[in-house]
C-alpha cells in the first residue's frame, strides 16, 4: 500500500490568487450582465481581438453612441484577466505539490494547453484578417484540434491525480479543471459573436450559444467559490458529525441542483422569453426558497449544524430575500409597459438605466446563490481529517530478548 503523504497546509499564495480570481470574476459576471441587459453583445462583431485592444484603441470610442462597444470591450478584457488569474492559480497550485513529479507533468500540461490555445487564437486572427483581404474563411482546424486534445489530457490527468494519496490533490485537480472551464467560457461567448457575424445565426444558434455561455457562467463562478474553501487550513472539528451528515448532506446537496436549475430557466427568460420558461422559472424558484428553508431549520436544529453551517444558511436566506425583490422589479421592468411600448415585444422595448441595472444585479445575486448554496453543501458532504497515526505504547512494544530469559536464583 502507497504511504500516504503527510498533510500540509496549501501555499498562502494559493489562497490568495484563488480570492482574487473570485472577485475578478465577480467583476467580469457584472460587465457581462450588462452586456446582456444594455443589448451590447454584438456591438463589435469581430471576434477574436487581442487583449490589449481596448487600451490601444478605447480613446476612439469614448463617447455616448459607443456605450455598447465600450461594455462589450471591458467585459472581454475582464475575461482575459480572468484567464491570467486562472493560469496563475493552475501553475501556483501544481508547483505547491509535495511530489516533484507530479509537479513537473502538472507544470508541463499548463504549458501545453497555453500553447496550443495560443496558436489557436493566432491563427483565428489570422483567418480573420484573411477574409477581411480576400473574402474567405478558413477555420483553423489542427490548432483548435490541438487546444481540444491538450484541454482532454489535462482533464485525465487531473482525474488520475485524485487517485494519488498526496496532501492538496483536490486544490490542483480543482484548479487545473478551472482554467479549462475558463477557457471554454471565453470560447462560448466568443463563438457567438464569431458565428454571428460569419453566418448570420442571431435567432437560431446564436441564441442557444448566448444562453449556454450565461448558464456556464454559473457553473464555473461555483467551482471558483470551492477552490478557496478546499484551499483553506483544515482544523479539528471542521466537519459535522456521522448523524448530521448523514441526515443533511443529500438535502444540502440537492438545493444547488436545484438552484441550476431555475438558473437555467431564468437565463432562457432573459434571452429568449417564452410562457413556457417564464411558468418554469417562477415554479423552480418555489422549489428552491423551501429547499433553502427547509436546510436551514435542519441545520440549525443541532449545535454541529449551527456551527458549521448556521452562517452559511442564514447567508443564503438574506441572499433569497434581496433576490425575490429584485426579481419582482426586473420581471416589471422588462413585461410590463404602457403607452407605445406596450405593443412591442419585450426585447424590442428600450432598456432604462434602471432597469438595465437591476437586471444585471437579479442576475448577479443570482449567481451568488447558486455558489453559496454549492458552499454550504461542500460543507455538509466534507469528511473529517484522517486520524493521525498512533505510536505503539510501552506496553504494545515488541519484547526484548531479555525478557525470555530465565530467571536465575541465587545459589
Amino acid at each position: 500500500m502507497t504511504p500516504l503523504i503527510p498533510e500540509r497546509p496549501i501555499a498562502r499564495i494559493v489562497r490568495l490568487l484563488a480570492v482574487a480570481l473570485v472577485l475578478c470574476t465577480v467583476l467580469l459576471l457584472t460587465l457581462g450582465g450588462l452586456t446582456t441587459s444594455f443589448r451590447a453583445g454584438m456591438a463589435d462583431p469581430v471576434w477574436p481581438t487581442e487583449p490589449w485592444f481596448l487600451v490601444v484603441n478605447g480613446h476612439e470610442y469614448f463617447h455616448e453612441k459607443y456605450t455598447g462597444f465600450l461594455l462589450e470591450h471591458t467585459h472581454r478584457f475582464a475575461g482575459w484577466t480572468a484567464g491570467l488569474l486562472a493560469t496563475a492559480l493552475a501553475v501556483g497550485a501544481w508547483l505547491s505539490g509535495p511530489d516533484k513529479r507530479s509537479r513537473l507533468f502538472g507544470l508541463l500540461s499548463i504549458i501545453a494547453l497555453l500553447a496550443a490555445y495560443g496558436w489557436f487564437h493566432g491563427q483565428m486572427m489570422a483567418a480573420q484578417k484573411a477574409r477581411e483581404a480576400t473574402g474567405q474563411f478558413l477555420f483553423p482546424t489542427p490548432s483548435g484540434v490541438a487546444t481540444a486534445v491538450t484541454a482532454g489530457l489535462m482533464l485525465l490527468a487531473a482525474a488520475a491525480h485524485l487517485f494519488s494519496r498526496q496532501s492538496g490533490k483536490w486544490v490542483r485537480s480543482a484548479a487545473a479543471v478551472l482554467l479549462i472551464a475558463v477557457m471554454t467560457q471565453g470560447l462560448l461567448g466568443g463563438f457567438r459573436v464569431f458565428l454571428d457575424q460569419s453566418i448570420g445565426v442571431t435567432r437560431t444558434l446564436g441564441i442557444e450559444l448566448s444562453a449556454t455561455h450565461g448558464v456556464f457562467a454559473q457553473v464555473v463562478f461555483s467551482l471558483m467559490v470551492l477552490v478557496p474553501a478546499l484551499a483553506g487550513p483544515r482544523t479539528p472539528g471542521d466537519t459535522l458529525g456521522d448523524s448530521d451528515r448523514a441526515r443533511l448532506r443529500w438535502l444540502a446537496l440537492a438545493l444547488p441542483a436545484a438552484v441550476l436549475v431555475q438558473l437555467v430557466w431564468a437565463v432562457w427568460v432573459r434571452h429568449a422569453p417564452t410562457p413556457l420558461t417564464q411558468r418554469l422559472h417562477f415554479l423552480t424558484a418555489f422549489v428552491v426558497l423551501g429547499l433553502a428553508v427547509w436546510l436551514a431549520v435542519r441545520a440549525r436544529a443541532t449545535a454541529d449544524g449551527r456551527r458549521l453551517l448556521g452562517f452559511g444558511t442564514a447567508h443564503l436566506l438574506l441572499l433569497l430575500g434581496v433576490q425575490i425583490l429584485l426579481g419582482v422589479e426586473a420581471w416589471m421592468g422588462k413585461f410590463a409597459a404602457a403607452g407605445p411600448d406596450a405593443l412591442l415585444p419585450p426585447e424590442l422595448r428600450p432598456v432604462t438605466v434602471s432597469a438595465g441595472f437591476i437586471r444585471t444585479l437579479h442576475q448577479l445575486i443570482g449567481t451568488m446563490v447558486l455558489a453559496s448554496s454549492v458552499v454550504v453543501a461542500f460543507r455538509a458532504w466534507r469528511s473529517p481529517l484522517p486520524a493521525p497515526p498512533v505510536g505503539p505504547t510501552r506496553d504494545d512494544r515488541q519484547p526484548t530478548a531479555s525478557q525470555y530469559e530465565p530467571e536465575t536464583v541465587p545459589s
